[in-house]
C-alpha cells in the first residue's frame, strides 16, 4: 500500500509541474515533435501546471476556467494525435495550450 502511494506522489510530481515559464513548457514539447495549435483561456501568471494527452482515446477534451466558468472544447484526435497542458493561476482560472503531432 505505502509502495502504491509512493509511486502515486512520484507521478503527480513528474507530471504537474512547478512554476515554469510557458514558454520553457511549449519548447520542451515542441522538442518532442509537438507543434502548437492554440490557446484557450487567458494567459497569465501561474502557479502549477498539468498535461493531459492519450494515444488511444478517440478525442482530447481540453478544459480551461476564465472568470470562474469553466468552457471546454473536443479534439477528435483522427489524423493527429492532441496534447493539453493546463496552467493553474492563484485566482482560480485556468488556461490551457493545445498541441499536435501526426499520428
Amino acid at each position: 500500500m505505502r509502495t502504491g502511494f509512493l509511486a502515486l506522489i512520484f507521478f503527480y510530481i513528474f507530471t504537474s509541474g512547478c512554476t515554469r515559464e510557458v514558454s520553457d513548457v511549449i519548447a520542451e514539447w515542441e522538442e518532442k515533435g509537438w507543434s502548437k495549435v492554440r490557446t484557450h483561456g487567458t494567459q497569465k501568471t501561474h502557479h502549477r501546471h498539468s498535461t493531459l494527452k492519450s494515444d488511444k482515446a478517440k478525442a482530447v477534451e481540453v478544459s480551461w476556467i476564465e472568470n470562474g466558468k469553466r468552457k471546454t472544447k473536443l479534439y477528435r484526435q483522427d489524423s493527429h494525435y492532441y496534447l493539453a497542458v493546463r496552467f493553474f493561476c492563484g485566482d482560480k482560472d485556468e488556461f490551457a495550450v493545445v498541441m499536435r503531432k501526426r499520428k
